[in-house]
């Protein structure tokens, strides 16, 4: 009889400095998937969930789909929210029947109230209710913090190799390859965790560029068959807890010493490079400047990684939509709002009728105040934004309700109730923006919008804006972080290894 393997995904990201708190509902928004469904829902999409399921089936074991919870990043998780959650894994686990093995998708960086590493505080649970001897493999996000209490409490832990994220799909297969070398090639696995004393820009970050490139080309490097896997955990860099910085992981068959070696290559190499993890950073003015003067038939990106929601931002920052509007000039651009009163002042209004509103800071007022628009309404729906980059692909995100506004100057605004997704064009295709016809496209993320957008645009520019998501992070007042830490202090010593909590 075939080995029974489930397959349980929870997956937000928290951003401690963000407006918000996280609740049930925002995963519910996004569609919460139970036992079968995961499997029809999941079908042909490029995340962890369906590549586990796909490879354990090919492994000849029994995939038993349990649930998946995913939600856009957001605040704290509230503790009474997290009870529920657990208790939806729980049911889910015991209605399913023996099994010999899980995999957990997570996202690595969850925090709750109570709890700052809430991914280890799931695993923890799972490994109560299973026992200790059914074998748990863990994902996370190259995003993810990872603790030595996840490690403890699971057999492997794996990450992302790429950022962009287009390996979702990849990162499930590699779980259920550790996991088939745990059930059916009886190997005994173990991680070693190295976390270090570094914080960088998510701009940096990139794993197709340098510097960080040549690492992950180090890590690969060491693989072998006593050193099954080795992932980078640069770690978001919103997320003020304890025992946070950039972590390396080892997945080993048993030679501990070989895995330590390894991270301490890993590490070395890490220290001499750590100065080059530089963001290049613009003022609003000046990216619409050098933007407009480098245009040359592909639209030229401006990035406001400080106010991205796929960080966990509110995505109602509006200084952008402000430079746009009020530029001396036609820009043909397509930019966007997170505003859910102006899209119900808007909605009921036909389209061509013209609407002056402002726009803008409703729901996190911290970092500006809202611009006025004079503006033209052109488009109008409720449509959710179904992903067709390679990060996420066939994903269905919910924004809510949306309006498409074109300013005089010819600037189109995408304004919507929730968050929005414009990492990936079909963010603003769902509302019928034409972006080739565009000189300038805004988009509130760091990096991700690069595998989106592959080959469409010329340049991007990275504002130096404060926000929760900022990529100065120096400006972000941490408390729980230690220190000294590469990226907030001047730091003379070693990269160092952070103590456990």
């Amino acid at each position: 009889m075939a080995k029974r393997v489930g397959v349980a995904s929870i997956i937000q990201e928290t951003n401690t400095f963000s407006a918000n708190q996280s609740t049930m509902q925002d995963f519910e928004l996004q569609g919460i998937w139970l036992g079968a469904d995961v499997v029809t829902q999941s079908q042909g999409m490029n995340i962890e969930v369906a590549g586990s399921l796909e490879r354990l089936r090919t492994h000849g074991f029994e995939a038993v789909p349990l649930m998946r919870a995913w939600a856009m990043s957001g605040g704290i998780f509230l503790d009474t929210e997290l009870t529920k959650m657990k208790a939806l894994l729980k049911r889910e686990i015991l209605s399913a029947g023996t099994l010999d093995g899980l995999i957990l998708n997570l996202h690595g960086a969850l925090v709750s109230e109570s709890d700052d590493h809430t991914d280890a505080h799931i695993t923890e649970f799972a490994r109560e209710i299973l026992g200790a001897d059914v074998p748990i493999v863990v994902t996370h996000d190259l995003h993810g913090n990872p603790s030595r209490r996840i490690v403890a409490a699971s057999d492997a832990l794996i990450g992302f190799r790429t950022y962009p994220h287009i390996d979702q799909g990849d990162t499930g297969r590699r779980a259920a390859d550790l996991m088939n070398q745990l059930l059916t090639n009886n190997r005994k696995l173990g991680t070693t965790l190295k976390k270090l004393n570094m914080i960088i820009p998510a701009e940096t970050m990139g794993t197709s560029d340098q510097p960080l490139l040549q690492i992950r080309e180090l890590a690969d490097s060491l693989i072998d068959d006593e050193i099954l896997d080795i992932s980078l955990f640069p770690v978001q860099p919103w997320i003020d807890v304890s025992e946070v910085g950039f972590g390396i992981t080892v997945v080993h068959s048993g030679n501990i010493e070989r895995a330590n070696e390894c991270a301490e290559i890993i590490r070395r190499a890490l220290w001499k490079i750590h100065k080059e993890f530089q963001a290049t950073l613009y003022s609003v003015e000046d990216a619409i400047d050098h933007a407009i003067k480098g245009y040359q038939g592909k639209m030229q990106v401006i990035a406001q990684s400080s106010d991205a929601p796929t960080g966990g931002s509110t995505g109602d920052d509006s200084r952008v939509v402000a430079a746009l509007v009020n530029y001396g000039s036609d820009i043909p651009s397509a930019c966007t709002v997170v505003d859910a009163p102006a899209v119900d002042q808007v909605y009921s209004k036909s389209i061509g009728d013209d609407v002056s509103l402002s726009l803008g800071f409703t729901i996190d007022p911290r970092w500006g105040s809202p611009v006025a628009v004079n503006a033209k309404l052109i488009n109008k729906g409720e449509a959710p934004v179904v992903l067709t980059g390679p990060a996420m692909t066939g994903q269905v995100v919910s924004i809510g309700r949306w309006v498409v506004l074109e300013s005089a100057n010819k600037v189109k605004i995408l304004v919507s109730e929730s968050g929005t997704t414009t990492f990936d064009p079909a963010g603003y295709e769902i509302a019928r923006i034409d972006l080739d016809e565009c000189v300038i496209v805004h988009v509130r993320s760091p990096l991700l919008f690069k595998s989106g957008f592959a080959g469409r645009f010329g340049q991007a520019f990275s504002l130096d804006l404060d926000g929760p998501t900022t990529p100065n992070i120096k400006k972000l007042k941490f408390s729980k972080v230690p220190r000294p830490m590469i990226g907030l202090d001047e730091f003379d010593g070693e990269l160092a290894e952070v103590s456990s909590d």
